[in-house]
């Protein structure tokens, strides 16, 4: 039976705090204490749970706490309800028994729940190892996340590497069609490597400050001052990822992402296979992108204009592969590097241009079709 529990507090950070545990909860389950939410009231802070047993989402928010306590309470209702109110009003939370009392300025609303101690217990947390800035937490989420795989039977691609090495930390993932690797620089050595399921990692897309990250043999935490994710890791060998990577080029081009993007988005339309295979010609001029759909006869090409050191070449790309690498990259200015029509692409910032590949922040590779 769950402990009586009493607070108030404004609707708006509670809609804030549910739609971000909302994730962890199953869309289908044989327990019923898995749809639910479990509330925890205490010194002047309400803390709201949720978990599928392979992810268990905390947030914590401040609160008017009259009487500490817990509930447990099924989240979809509970949710339904408060994104139905005026986010400008403050409403009370009240728990008797199992039953849960949202009242409002206007109205009562009554959810049964469960008790409390039906709640799964949480795996310990592991001890922080090292802290990610705010802009490599976004940098993982938009330069990483997009190469990893969605193939459950290729499981050990459904993860994004985190592999602590001295003074970095090298963030990698690849679904054997493309690959990306962040290089952080970090102020201490950390030693290890985990495999984080790439659902993870995909709710730190909406960190706004640094993220305090740890992991034992069996989970990974991620945390802030409001939030506290604890994921399962992929018990998998990730690839030798650093074989893939070319350690020279012959060929490089040089020109404007946006523009790049735009014009493989409307040749591609031209494709007439499911891989919309769009060409890439290379010249000194720029690089022409070609399609054709050859049952209707339809054909689109469009010149784009950069700096092309090396012979004329001729590769061919599945569009939406090479357009999600281009898109990762996030800079004004891209470098494409080639060596042959069979091989993958290079992509990096213009900033890097110097460096060895090898010692980029940021190396991403994508795979060629045969044309």
């Amino acid at each position: 039976m769950s402990a009586a529990l009493r607070l108030h507090i404004p609707v708006s950070a509670f809609r804030d705090a549910l739609s971000e545990v909302l994730p962890a909860v199953p869309s289908r389950t044989t327990l019923p204490a898995l749809e639910c939410l479990r509330l925890a009231a205490h010194d002047g802070i309400l803390e709201v749970t949720a978990t599928d047993l392979e992810v268990r989402i905390t947030r914590r928010l401040p609160a008017e706490v009259v009487t500490s306590g817990v509930a447990l309470v099924p989240a979809k209702l509970l949710s339904d309800i408060v994104r139905s109110l005026d986010k400008s009003d403050a409403i009370q939370l009240e728990c008797h028994d199992t039953t849960l009392t949202v009242e409002t300025p206007y109205g009562r609303y009554q959810i049964a729940g469960l008790p409390a101690g039906e709640f799964p217990q949480g795996e310990e947390v592991p001890e922080s190892v090292l802290e990610l800035g705010a802009e490599a937490v976004e940098h993982i989420v938009r330069s990483v996340l997009f190469a990893a795989s969605d193939d459950p039977l290729r499981p050990a691609l459904t993860g994004v590497l985190f592999e602590g090495k001295p003074h970095e930390l090298c963030v990698v993932a690849t679904d054997g069609y493309r690959l990306s690797r962040l290089r952080i620089p970090l102020e201490t050595a950390t030693a290890g490597t985990c495999l984080v399921p790439a659902n993870t990692v995909e709710l730190l897309r909406h960190a706004r400050e640094p993220v305090r990250m740890g992991w034992n043999e069996h989970v990974v935490a991620f945390s802030t001052a409001e939030l506290t994710i604890v994921g399962r890791l992929l018990q998998e060998k990730f690839p030798a990822y650093e074989q893939v990577i070319p350690s020279q080029t012959t060929k490089r081009f040089r020109a404007n992402r946006q523009k790049l993007l735009d014009a493989l988005g409307r040749v591609s339309l031209f494709s007439g296979t499911q891989l919309r295979i769009v060409r890439l010609r290379f010249t000194h001029g720029g690089v022409t992108c070609e399609a054709e759909n050859e049952e209707r006869g339809d054909r689109a090409y469009e010149l784009v204009p950069g700096e092309y050191t090396g012979e004329e070449f001729l590769i061919g790309f599945n569009a939406r592969y090479l357009s999600e690498a281009l898109r990762a990259a996030d800079t004004d200015e891209i470098l494409l590097e080639f060596t042959e029509p069979t091989k993958p692409v290079v992509i990096r910032r213009v900033q890097e241009e110097e460096l060895p590949i090898a010692e980029s922040g940021l190396v991403i590779l994508a795979m060629p079709v045969r044309l």
